[in-house]
């Protein structure tokens, strides 16, 4: 089989260099603003490059392209789910056909990331638009932020600081405008790691 053409190594470095910036792959609409060319010909070029091997592509989301080991090389990040907005249970479970490229430090196999869409905890200096990568490898402690809700609630998902009492479990926004979720049970689907944010 041929090796990738001169625009398909062009096409593969920004994909690369978009992913070591931003931690995830750049949509087809990006690659295609990016070269100024037709968001069509930006497909064609792709399922050409997928063909070859140089990357591959998860389910076909918007962020779904992923590069193979031997064309990432020396990078040492690595893909985990990516979900658009905060995710409940079920959601996780089933995974995500994006990605987020994270390195292998802040990796586990419970690793999850979502672009936050709730103010909960905008004066701890997280907003809406930032990028927050999870995991639930561990318990969580008293004054983790974790993505969690009252067991048997139908409340919303959303990063609070958790808080343990003797008989009950709170989840404290750091926003003076929201309340405190108080509950005998909390369930946890992810403890914070890592805030990104594209500026």
């Amino acid at each position: 089989m041929k090796g990738p053409t001169k625009k398909q190594q062009e096409i593969l470095l920004f994909i690369s260099s978009f992913i070591s910036e931003y931690g995830f792959a750049p949509s087809l609409r990006e690659i295609a603003e990016h070269f100024k060319v037709s968001p069509s010909a930006v497909h064609y070029a792709l399922t050409s490059m997928e063909k070859k091997g140089l990357i591959e592509k998860n389910n076909g989301g918007a962020r779904a392209i992923i590069l193979p080991e031997e064309t990432r090389k020396d990078r040492i990040n690595t893909p985990i789910p990516f979900f658009s907005s905060e995710p409940d249970e079920e959601m996780i479970k089933n995974g995500s056909i994006e990605s987020l490229f994270i390195p292998s430090s802040l990796y586990s196999t419970s690793s999850f990331a979502f672009i936050v869409s709730s103010w909960s905890m905008k004066e701890g200096g997280i907003i809406p638009g930032d990028i927050a990568i999870m995991d639930c490898e561990r318990e969580a402690k008293d004054g983790d932020i974790v993505l969690g809700y009252p067991e048997g609630g139908e409340g919303k998902m959303e990063l609070r600081r958790l808080r343990k009492l003797k008989t009950l479990t709170e989840l404290w926004p750091e926003n003076d405008s929201m309340g405190i979720t108080r509950s005998k049970k909390i369930v946890i689907c992810g403890i914070l790691r890592e805030i990104r944010r594209k500026y």
